[in-house]
């Protein structure tokens, strides 16, 4: 299956189409379209994948996407069936910022945001807090009230001071690019099978390819090695298992594909600076006492 176009339609009285998503599992595709996109987790949890970034998502995360940069979520297997994934989701044009922005001085921080957007912006947790409910109340305006209320949206946004850029300086992606297959078929193949030993033969033959050509392909796609992108993977679900799941250490290491504990050590602590102990009881410690397990897993 192809990275998908998505035609987006904003209506001719309108600047931004604001909607709400919410149905049992995100299911988008790899996809890209050439407007800038907003997505606000309203409820759910998962991985997050814009560019070459992979990270854990969770409720009130709040990500701007730039122009053709592709991405999309993807809920756990572990979310629970009555959960469903919630989102609100603001998608605008790429000439907002030429036809309306520009010509306003006061909004040259926005400006510089949307510039930023082109390897997407994930908001500080403080500023997703405060802005969320904004994101709701946009899905109950029309007219000129919408569109004034987005832009002090926008205002409040471009004031994060400790938001984080999400594909690597050195990701580009044409749009020719993005209508190719392969990257969509090796994703969807770790996705599938992180949990086990993936070989680079294995993954190789999933992108028709020699394993040497592979290599070079996914580093020059990914600015990684296909190893290093699949331990991030892992460490990614490795944070949440141990934030959320009734496990010790050693089972969470197993259960993200990590056969050897001394290596999921160093892994762990190679993309978070800590150990998974800590990083555990860290992560208990913030949970509300009823939602802390009864019994604490051990090493």
């Amino acid at each position: 299956m192809k990275a998908l176009f998505e035609k987006v339609t904003i209506g001719e009285q309108s600047s931004l189409l604001v909607k709400q998503v919410r149905m049992p599992q995100f299911d988008a595709p790899w996809h890209y379209h050439p407007e800038y996109e907003l997505t606000c987790i309203i409820r759910s949890s998962g991985k997050r994948f814009v560019g070459d970034h992979i990270g854990a998502f969770d409720a009130d995360d709040l990500v701007l996407v730039g122009p053709n940069l592709p991405h999309f979520w993807r809920n756990d297997d572990m979310l629970p069936a009555e959960a469903p994934a919630e989102a609100v989701v603001v998608q605008f044009p790429a000439t907002f910022e030429d036809t309306i922005l520009k010509l306003l001085p006061e909004a040259e921080a926005i400006c510089q945001m949307l510039k930023r957007a082109q390897y997407g912006l994930r908001f500080s947790a403080i500023t997703s807090g405060r802005v969320r409910p904004q994101m709701e109340q946009l899905l109950h305006r029309q007219g000129m009230d919408r569109l004034l209320a987005f832009l002090t949206l926008l205002n409040e946004l471009s004031r994060d001071t400790d938001f984080m850029l999400l594909a690597s300086d050195g990701y580009q992606l044409s749009v020719s690019e993005a209508e190719t297959e392969r990257m969509k078929r090796v994703l969807d193949y770790m996705l599938s099978h992180f949990k086990g030993e993936i070989s680079i033969d294995q993954i190789a033959s999933v992108a028709g390819m020699a394993p040497a050509a592979f290599c070079r392909y996914f580093r020059r796609r990914t600015s990684k090695s296909f190893v290093e992108y699949l331990n991030e993977l892992r460490i990614s679900h490795a944070r949440k298992l141990l934030a959320q799941a009734d496990l010790s250490v050693g089972q969470v290491a197993l259960e993200c594909g990590f056969n050897n504990i001394s290596h999921f050590h160093r892994q762990f602590r190679l993309h978070t600076n800590t150990t998974p102990l800590k990083y555990q009881i860290a992560a208990r410690n913030r949970l509300p006492r009823r939602q802390q397990p009864d019994k604490w897993p051990t090493l």
